[in-house]
């Protein structure tokens, strides 16, 4: 159930986004998965290169979103210590994986039928 800040999932999905990228995540992406799951509008994919780092990402993406639009996590579900965290919002769920973990998983082949919507694109359209 998504119920989060009602027209507001884009934004949301952009300050997560941009957030991760300001840390340093690496293969920073948004997958736009409104049509295809019930759950959740937007997927924001990112990896951090160690343990503090991706413990790092998570928590500054938190913080920024509860300074900026007032939304706290629905839920926070893995550690930076289990090198995948993902971090609800209810339409933006936010994965923040290990290297490793992002291959294992493929996450974007798993969703590959959602557009990808790159940081650096979403980045540059906000800023105009």
């Amino acid at each position: 159930m998504k119920a989060d800040v009602p027209g507001k999932a884009e934004e949301l999905a952009f300050i997560c986004a941009k957030t991760a990228d300001d840390h340093k995540a690496d293969n920073v992406i948004t997958l736009k998965v409104s049509g295809l799951s019930v759950i959740t509008d937007y997927f924001v994919l990112c990896t951090g290169n160690s343990i503090p780092h991706l413990s790092a990402i998570s928590d500054s993406v938190i913080r920024e979103v509860r300074a900026k639009m007032n939304v706290r996590p629905r839920v926070v579900d893995g550690t930076a210590a289990s090198l995948w965290t993902v971090v609800d919002f209810g339409s933006v769920i936010v994965h923040v994986l290990s290297p490793a973990m992002r291959e294992q998983y493929q996450l974007e082949s798993l969703w590959g039928d959602a557009p990808k919507i790159e940081t650096l694109k979403l980045l540059a359209k906000k800023s105009l």
